[in-house]
């Protein structure tokens, strides 16, 4: 389902953001998700049984070698989020940018900062 490959997509997502944090900084990881589904998931201190229960362990084993936060947003909250997913499906290809992005996530990073909840 559509559902399936989202949630899927978003987990990958998450894992692949991660593991790029924990390559690059020594800092505490927070990262922010629309999905409070995958949140769950995530902060559930049981095993996983669902069919993204690999995905799930992967991440938790990730989280436990950095002080690591996840947190619900509101979708309107993830302008940035949509818009890479977006570009995902679209050009059908992984990017990742280091530094520095595509012109159109720093005009959201710049709206983002100014967002009125």
């Amino acid at each position: 389902t559509d559902d399936g490959r989202a949630g899927a997509a978003e987990l990958c997502a998450y894992m692949e953001g991660l593991s790029i944090a924990i390559q690059r900084t020594e800092l505490p990881v927070c990262i922010e998700m629309d999905s409070i589904i995958a949140v769950n998931m995530l902060k559930d201190k049981d095993i996983d049984r669902s069919i993204y229960a690999s995905l799930v362990a992967e991440i938790k084993y990730l989280k436990s070698l950095r002080t690591t936060s996840i947190i619900h947003i509101k979708r309107g909250q993830n302008l940035i989020s949509d818009f890479l997913a977006s570009f995902a499906r679209t050009e059908s290809r992984t990017v990742v940018w280091l530094g520095s992005g595509p012109p159109e996530v720093i005009n959201l990073c710049k709206q983002d900062c100014t967002f009125d909840a």
